[in-house]
């Protein structure tokens, strides 16, 4: 079972290993797509907290090779698609309802997607498994980790206006791929939007998606004729400035979603009197439910997100240290990786 291993920050090792013995609830997955995502990046550049060194990658699919003893829901031979954690159910954050926030949501996570096989938990083969079905294809099959945080996102924005919930006008700070899968389900959702991006293919990419506008994020003059314009705000830059720049867009009684994380112990100095006089709602948003990965498999199933232009290109598996070190100086948003050392293509 051949797998990538980040061993270190920018360090990618393939190691062979005997393909596993399976136990009570597990399955083993041939990957047949595997995508790169923003917190793969993170983790290949400085480690991540939640996602320690060791097998990498985690957004797939592809096809059940074998099931352990009690896995009843699917067989060798059925393609899927999954989200990699799932709660325990137990804890009191579960109970709560915040199983999103779970004391126990890493203890199982499935890494290791940029491999030959996968072994999928059982908490996860019982909850945030899904049959991909033939009109899907594998690559579109992998986005369903991300676009199930995009949906909760909207959710956690959605519940906080309950007298107008789908907000008319939404800015979104950031162009990258969550940006995008934001983007694109706010136009599903009938909103107007606007973009705050760099320039270039990114600004593109975002008009080409929906955005009625597309802002350089450089342009203090436009972007000071748009304070306290937008409904709600969504940041997906992941820095100080963005956060800042959330709250100045937001109108009174304005909706900000802070989607991407900061690093530990990060302080942000914001507007306090914009957020307190002007009654802005600010919210936090961090991963998903089973119900929010549930939503996001009928969005693709059923193709109300085309998310087919996301994908800057696609390589085979064996270029993935080349398609990191790419990511890492800012060249194309998203690969697909796929199995085989030949010619890549769409599948």
């Amino acid at each position: 079972m051949r797998h990538a291993v980040l061993a270190a920050p920018k360090t990618i090792e393939w190691r062979d290993a005997p393909s596993p013995r399976l136990a009570a609830g597990e399955v083993l997955v041939d990957v047949r797509a595997a995508l790169t995502c923003g917190t793969d990046l993170k983790t290949y550049r400085r480690g991540h907290p939640k996602l320690a060194f060791g097998p990498f990658g985690h957004e797939a699919s592809g096809d059940i090779v074998a099931v352990g003893d009690g896995v009843t829901r699917f067989a060798a031979g059925d393609a899927v698609m999954w989200a990699p954690t799932a709660p325990c159910g137990s804890c009191v954050r579960c109970t709560n309802g915040t199983e999103n926030l779970c004391l126990h949501l890493f203890d199982g996570i499935a890494l290791g997607a940029y491999g030959k096989q996968i072994v999928l938990p059982p908490r996860v083969v019982a909850t945030n498994v899904y049959r991909k079905p033939e009109s899907l294809t594998y690559i579109e099959a992998a986005f369903l980790e991300p676009l199930a945080a995009v949906v909760h996102g909207w959710n956690v924005l959605l519940r906080a206006d309950a007298a107008s919930r789908t907000p008319r006008s939404v800015a979104i700070v950031g162009s990258g791929t969550i940006g995008m899968l934001h983007l694109l389900n706010a136009v599903r959702a009938g909103s107007s939007v606007a973009v705050i991006s760099s320039t270039g293919p990114r600004a593109q990419l975002a008009r080409d998606a929906g955005a009625i506008m597309v802002v350089d994020r450089h342009d203090a003059s436009q972007l000071r004729s748009m304070t306290a314009t937008f409904d709600a705000v969504i940041e997906c830059a992941g820095t100080e400035a963005a956060w800042q720049q959330s709250i100045a867009l937001a109108r009174p009684a304005g909706r900000v979603l802070f989607f991407s994380g900061l690093s530990s112990g990060t302080q942000v100095a914001l507007d306090a009197e914009r957020i307190h006089y002007g009654e802005l709602h600010c919210l936090g948003s961090f991963h998903f439910t089973p119900d929010d990965v549930h939503e996001a498999y009928e969005l693709l199933v059923h193709r109300h997100l085309d998310v087919k232009p996301l994908i800057t290109a696609v390589e085979p598996l064996d270029a993935l240290a080349e398609v990191f070190a790419r990511l890492d100086r800012r060249e194309g948003y998203k690969y697909a990786l796929v199995p085989g050392p030949g010619d890549a293509r769409w599948i």
